[in-house]
């Protein structure tokens, strides 16, 4: 429907309140009010009293408002000076005014009606529109009231002032409230112009943090309390397509192409990087293999706890850096060794069986087989040195292969510990055994001797004199579980975390002199791991350690029926 004139009613009773309410417009609409108003009052007065309606006086009065209210559709009034928005309320006052001296006998009720303009003047002019009210009141209400009086006294100059008192304290209370509101209003644009700057800045700031972090080569991933992405900059977006299976959009973190280096065998869910982070761990140079076997690459995987200014956990961060060359680097160094190792394991041989021949000969003094006594026990130490290098260079090449029979794990412990009982009892130790009979598991028994020797000889190791060393074989929880306990040094949980890396000795190790070199624990690692097993450390300082290996039972009841060879995956 087309329309005529700007100025017509509102079609939306709400758009026609909110012209109503507002102080300073809708000057229009504040008029149909009033004048709605007045002729619902005239109409209800004529009802019973149709005289007073056509009395001049009551005809002049709507003429007034008529007039009014023309004006206030007419013009436009927010284009003129703010004072001139008195004109029309001014009017309004005149128009009761002379309606209230026509009724003379409802002069108190019909009073109120100046009620309406004078808070439409409060409203719109603040303090100078509550001077005006009230001076129109006193001029066209009270004065005009007190000269047709007969008798002025103290109390009709009371009653006539009442009404022009009531107008300036209404007039003062709407002003008094809307400035409140005011500055009410005052605040909360700049409240709100504050969080506009500070999410302007927000929004800066995390431009240039994707930018910094987009533009480093390592991946970053940051994750929430419950392992949902936060953050995921540019290379870890590579890094996770590379780990996406074909044809899997959005996959898991269990379905991720995550392997132990070196090997086909993908890492369980729970030793993942990220979930590991999320479980609350910190670590350091996790090294996993990530995507399909003969395209992947190797990453060393770090994670920190998040944590908000309460303390309380957060999230966690995980870099992934790509180490790729360096692992080929690191394989050629480890080739180098295991050639130079196997060069020198055949002369070492054969020195040590030339000492052991010059030890027989009797006709030695006590001081030369006392420096070949010192000559073959140094020279042994280097050849099980040398024999623990060529078994880590083959583990970690994967070319060991396991001879598995079926075997006892208990049968083992007990070799082994009998084994340990003589450097035991040298080194004033006790050596307890608890070792109840385990299923037959498909093993390789040299290897697996190999991982509980390397455990039992650690144990001595870091046990003082006077300590004990159980070793411990049972059924636990459907897995079968070999448990060596000790009472020595102990550690610390961030040793712990690095105690099978390659080549890590703790520091207590390195500043009490104690020999070793860093291979055994990482070799018994991935001889466990190559039969499927898991091996973990349970450890406090100063009071000892627990390490506990475990196979689970279903999956070599499974591979029991065919033992035989298998390739050895290494970690």
């Amino acid at each position: 429907m087309l329309r005529s004139s700007p100025v017509q009613v509102p079609g939306s009773l709400s758009a026609r309140l909110d012209r109503v309410r507002s102080p300073v417009g809708g000057t229009a609409s504040k008029q149909l009010y009033f004048a709605g108003f007045m002729l619902s009052f005239t109409a209800l007065i004529a009802l019973s009293h149709i005289e007073l309606v056509i009395a001049a006086p009551y005809l002049f009065a709507l003429g007034i408002l008529v007039l009014a209210t023309v004006l206030a559709m007419t013009i436009r009034w927010e284009a003129l000076p703010a004072s001139w928005g008195a004109v029309v309320p001014v009017m309004d006052i005149v128009a009761v005014a002379v309606t209230r001296d026509l009724m003379r006998d409802y002069a108190v009720a019909v009073s109120l009606l100046t009620l309406i303009p004078v808070v439409w003047l409060a409203a719109r002019l603040r303090s100078a529109g509550v001077l005006i009210g009230t001076a129109s009141v006193t001029l066209l209400v009270t004065v005009p009231a007190l000269v047709r009086t007969e008798l002025i006294d103290s109390l009709t100059i009371a009653n006539s002032l009442l009404l022009p008192f009531t107008v300036l304290q209404i007039g003062l209370l709407i002003t008094g409230g809307l400035a409140l509101l005011d500055g009410r209003n005052d605040q909360l644009a700049q409240g709100l112009r504050e969080k506009a700057a500070l999410l302007e800045a927000a929004d800066t700031s995390e431009q240039l943090l994707t930018s910094i972090i987009d533009s480093v080569d390592v991946g970053i991933v940051v994750v929430d309390r419950d392992g949902h992405d936060v953050l995921m900059n540019r290379t870890q977006r590579r890094i996770h397509e590379l780990c996406t299976p074909e044809g899997v959009a959005d996959p898991d973190e269990g379905l991720l192409l995550l392997r132990y280096p070196g090997t086909s065998t993908a890492i369980p869910t729970e030793q993942r990087p990220v979930r590991r982070a999320v479980l609350g761990e910190t670590f350091s140079n996790y090294i996993v293999t990530a995507g399909p076997p003969g395209r992947g690459a190797s990453f060393s995987a770090s994670a920190r706890q998040i944590l908000d200014h309460r303390g309380v956990r957060s999230g966690a961060v995980v870099v992934f850096s790509d180490v790729s060359s360096y692992i080929e680097t690191v394989r050629s160094q480890e080739r180098f060794v295991a050639a130079v190792s196997h060069e020198l394991r055949t002369p070492l041989t054969s020195v040590i069986g030339y000492l052991e021949l010059a030890r027989d000969d009797r006709d030695l003094s006590v001081e030369a087989t006392s420096h070949l006594e010192v000559a073959s026990r140094n020279a042994e130490q280097l050849l099980l040195i040398v024999q623990d290098l060529l078994s880590d260079q083959v583990s970690r090449s994967g070319t060991q292969q396991l001879t598995l029979r079926p075997d006892r794990l208990s049968e083992i412990a007990r070799d082994c510990a009998e084994s340990v009982a003589p450097q035991a009892q040298d080194a004033g130790i006790e050596i307890e055994q608890d070792l109840r009979e385990t299923p037959e598991l498909p093993l390789d028994a040299h290897r697996m001797r190999q991982a509980v020797a390397n455990l039992l000889s650690n144990a001595l190791k870091y046990t003082p004199r006077e300590g004990r060393v159980s070793v411990h074989t049972g059924v636990r929880s459907n897995h079968v579980e070999l448990t060596v306990v000790d009472s020595g040094v102990g550690m610390s949980a961030k040793e712990q975390t690095e105690l099978f890396t390659e080549y890590y000795r703790t520091p207590t190790a390195r500043e009490s002199a104690i020999a070793g070199h860093g291979i055994g624990l990482s070799l018994t690692r991935r001889i466990v791991v190559a039969h499927n097993g898991q091996i973990s450390v349970r450890s406090i300082l100063g009071e000892g350690s627990t390490f506990t290996i475990r196979f689970p039972l279903e999956s070599h009841a499974e591979g029991a029926d065919d033992p035989g060879q298998r390739d050895s995956p290494t970690t």
